[in-house]
């Protein structure tokens, strides 16, 4: 059924854009990756379509300075499984909202505060890697979605996802500096919802107060990045994301975490990683990346403490 309701909206926006009064666009991904993993004990192979996505987003102008805004955006991948099994889920990004000298208010699925907050820290999206190395809270809310307007550098976001009751609810505050090659950002959320997010293998549960805060600095040829983030009643997370660009073809990355578990059978874990990347264009590009994770399995059928090796590509449009 979701394959069937793609298809009618993307021949829909193929074949009928001069009716439409707003600037809407296609847009999307298509990745594919072959992971190594070893256990110590045995070498498994798997392959992941994870971050290919697509969506399509538009903008109409309201006048005095308004505009109303949507997006929709969804994807296709996972670990282990194929496209040809893969059905589309509209599951990342459903909003319409208004933008102008207010600010922006999105109503429906985005980004919560909080992951706003946490979006430079994350340095291997969209692969093998990515899980057990980015930010430990990290998700989406459907609900009401405000930014205000910059101030000099500094905007204000929040996050409310209504639940029916209030002690379900879950709520999303940051602050945000972005100025030049400096941001800065700190973040606290009330995550009272169920599933809303997971990191390192373990569920947020119900009732967690969690906040972060971090800093990351834009040097030129690359960055660095530093969060600290206070996960409630399971652990403090610290991240190291770099970035440095070689030449405008070639890029590397890293990333190292350090977990301290306030309770469980683990009591503290540090997860770290390395990559390549190859820009054939700004759309098109080969990578590599070594990762290793200290007891907490990243990767579909694996052990504790993994070497693992993952070589994909990726074209966007």
């Amino acid at each position: 059924m979701n394959k069937k309701l793609l298809a009618v909206a993307v021949a829909a926006f193929v074949a009928a854009p001069a009716i439409a009064t707003a600037d809407t666009t296609l847009f999307g991904q298509v990745k594919y990756e072959v992971g190594a993993i070893e256990d110590g004990n045995d070498r498994n192979l798997v392959h992941s379509t994870e971050g290919t996505r697509l969506g399509v987003r538009g903008a109409e102008d309201l006048g005095g300075g308004m505009q109303g805004i949507f997006r929709l955006q969804g994807n296709f991948g996972g670990k282990n499984t194929s496209f040809a099994n893969q059905n589309y889920s509209m599951n990342e990004e459903a909003w319409v909202g208004l933008q102008g000298d207010f600010g922006r208010v999105l109503l429906g699925r985005s980004d919560s505060a909080m992951k706003l907050a946490s979006l430079p820290f994350r340095a291997f999206t969209d692969t093998l890697a990515d899980l057990n190395n980015r930010p430990f809270s990290w998700g989406r809310a459907e609900g009401v979605h405000y930014t205000t307007p910059s101030f000099n550098g500094l905007t204000v976001s929040a996050t409310v996802e209504p639940m029916g009751v209030k002690a379900k609810s879950y709520y999303a505050l940051n602050a945000i500096y972005k100025q030049g090659p400096i941001f800065v950002s700190a973040a606290v959320e009330d995550a009272n919802s169920l599933g809303l997010f997971q990191g390192g293998g373990k569920q947020i549960v119900p009732g967690n107060t969690n906040w972060q805060i971090g800093g990351s600095y834009d040097f030129g040829a690359g960055t660095v990045g530093l969060l600290y983030q206070d996960i409630d009643d399971i652990a403090d997370v610290v991240t190291l994301p770099v970035t440095f660009k070689v030449t405008p073809q070639v890029s590397l990355r890293a990333a190292v975490q350090y977990r301290d578990f306030d309770n469980g059978p683990v009591d503290d874990l540090t997860n770290f990683a390395v990559g390549a990347s190859y820009h054939f264009s700004n759309r098109t590009e080969v990578f590599a990346n070594v990762w290793y994770d200290d007891e907490v399995s990243s990767t579909f059928g694996g052990a504790e403490e993994e070497t693992q090796l993952g070589i994909g590509l990726r074209h966007s449009f």
